[in-house]
């Protein structure tokens, strides 16, 4: 998955893969009490850790983040590959106004400032990166 907070991810998961394992980045944080502001190292070590452990298994898994930049990106692609994986990208993306909005009205908000950075960051993904890539747009 790749997308900005309030993007619709969880609802695209929610409506097209259900059941399957999801490795949540946003999940790990709350388990592990660290905030988006905080260091995020242990959060992505768990959460490779975890799907090692499904790729090994020669699962389908979903990685449930934001995903913005292309080398975050290829840094998973890379490990998913190592695990002979085929790679599947959904890019989810909504306006700006929905995204705001959606992100007010969740249980645990990001930071407005934290989106607007990630905004600027945002590289949309592209066909060269996976076996096979999706655009959605969630008004």
């Amino acid at each position: 998955m790749a997308g900005l907070p309030g993007a619709g991810k969880d609802t695209w998961i929610a409506r097209h893969a259900p059941d399957l394992p999801m490795i949540s980045l946003d999940a790990i944080r709350r388990e592990l009490k660290v905030t988006p502001r905080e260091g995020q190292g242990a959060v992505a070590a768990l959460a490779k850790s975890r799907a090692r452990e499904l790729l090994r298994r020669k699962q389908s898994l979903i990685w449930n983040a934001t995903n913005i930049t292309r080398a975050t990106r290829t840094a998973l692609i890379n490990l998913f590959a190592a695990y002979h994986a085929r790679i599947r990208i959904v890019y989810v993306d909504a306006p700006w106004d929905v995204i705001l909005r959606r992100n007010h009205e969740r249980e645990h908000r990001m930071p407005q400032p934290v989106i607007e950075r990630m905004l600027r960051k945002l590289e949309v993904p592209d066909l060269t990166e996976a076996h096979r890539m999706e655009w959605h747009w969630r008004d």
